[in-house]
């Protein structure tokens, strides 16, 4: 058996890799030539025509862009897809573009500032990731100054980003959930608590079925 038979037979045998869906792919790569024309093409042209009438190249560039990107959220590639590129982007480019590296210090810094925002609904947040992991600092997060948790708060901002991912904490910001007045000083009315207590509800009702879903004890 010669070496091209080997190499057949070897890629024969390779578990199929998770893939982008093609429509994702299409929908990228026009929206790229919409912004640079045929200076994206152009990156990827063979001028072999292949299937469908298509450039083999850039059938080529779509089926690698799609295993690249596979598992990346559509926040992910959105954000990727509204980055200014000055130039066409590569795949390496665009997939540091969707999952930009995160400074630890500055992310900290804006926890701070946005979750003091929080409590009158002013907060607006760069990534959910810094958010989730200001939550899990909790009240830790304004006792502390940087240097004393920064181990603490990388932990928690990497774990943040790996369970939104993971489809196990939202992509999303939650509503700010306004507090319940203290026991013999309400002003609200008995409609407007009720509707109060449902959001805790809900909320509290999310995280067990999310939990029990996840086979957590």
């Amino acid at each position: 058996m010669n070496e091209k038979s080997k190499e057949r037979r070897s890629l024969s045998n390779v578990t199929p890799i998770n893939r982008l869906p093609e429509s994702w792919i299409n929908k990228i790569f026009d929206r790229f030539h919409g912004r640079f024309g045929n200076a994206f093409a152009a990156k990827w042209q063979t001028g072999r025509i292949g299937a469908g009438g298509i450039d083999e190249g850039i059938l080529n560039a779509k089926k690698v862009w799609s295993e690249d990107l596979s598992g990346y959220t559509p926040e992910e590639i959105t954000r990727g897809l509204q980055t200014r590129y000055d130039f066409p982007p590569s795949i390496d480019e665009f997939m540091k573009a969707c999952r930009p590296s995160l400074d630890y210090e500055r992310a900290f810094i804006e926890a701070t500032e946005q979750m003091a925002l929080r409590k009158t609904g002013k907060d607006r947040w760069s990534n959910p990731a810094i958010f989730w992991a200001a939550v899990k600092l909790g009240g830790d997060l304004t006792n502390f100054p940087y240097l004393a948790i920064k181990g603490r708060w990388k932990s928690a901002l990497d774990k943040a980003t790996e369970e939104i991912r993971n489809g196990d904490l939202s992509p999303e910001i939650p509503p700010r959930i306004k507090a319940l007045p203290a026991p013999g000083k309400t002003t609200v009315s008995v409609d407007e608590a009720k509707k109060r207590f449902a959001e805790i509800h809900e909320i509290l009702s999310r995280k067990v079925v999310n939990k029990a879903e996840g086979g957590g004890a």
